[in-house]
């Protein structure tokens, strides 16, 4: 990595840091974890600005990801499996082959999001905003049923 990026890399994680510590409350160790080694399983990143980040294979798995904004990064081949995404800010962020399967996607902005060979098995699908502008009902499951 260039010494540039590096520190670009750098001021992005304390922007975020700063930014959920103080009106999100996720933890910032969790932020840590998922930055230094790639893995935050079962994390607490909740609220957090992870707008734009690279993401993909990354493990994150259960993890709570409620309100977080994710708009525009890269979840491509991240497993999300079982994680709370419930109100999240996916819009055009890049999902391919993400497998979602039994995650809370509750009132989920999927607007402009790459979905290409993604995993909805067993997603909770209530009120979210599909890619081609509609809402799911309540009670949708793994498709969006109008």
């Amino acid at each position: 990595m260039k010494k540039g990026s590096l520190a670009a890399s750098g001021m992005t994680v304390l922007c975020v840091l700063l930014m959920g510590s103080v009106a999100y409350g996720f933890d910032p160790a969790d932020l840590n974890r998922l930055v230094a080694t790639g893995e935050c399983a079962r994390c607490d990143l909740s609220g957090a600005n992870l707008s734009g980040l690279v993401l993909n294979g990354k493990d994150l798995v259960g993890a709570n990801l409620s309100g977080a904004n994710l708009a525009g990064a890269n979840l491509s081949g991240t497993d999300v499996n079982g994680a709370n995404l419930a109100g999240a800010n996916l819009n055009g962020a890049v999902l391919k082959g993400t497998d979602l399967s039994g995650t809370d996607l509750t009132g989920t902005d999927l607007s402009g999001t790459d979905l290409t060979g993604t995993d909805f098995s067993g997603a909770k699908l209530d009120n979210a905003s599909w890619t081609d502008g509609q809402t799911c009902s309540p009670g949708s499951i793994e498709t969006c049923n109008q």
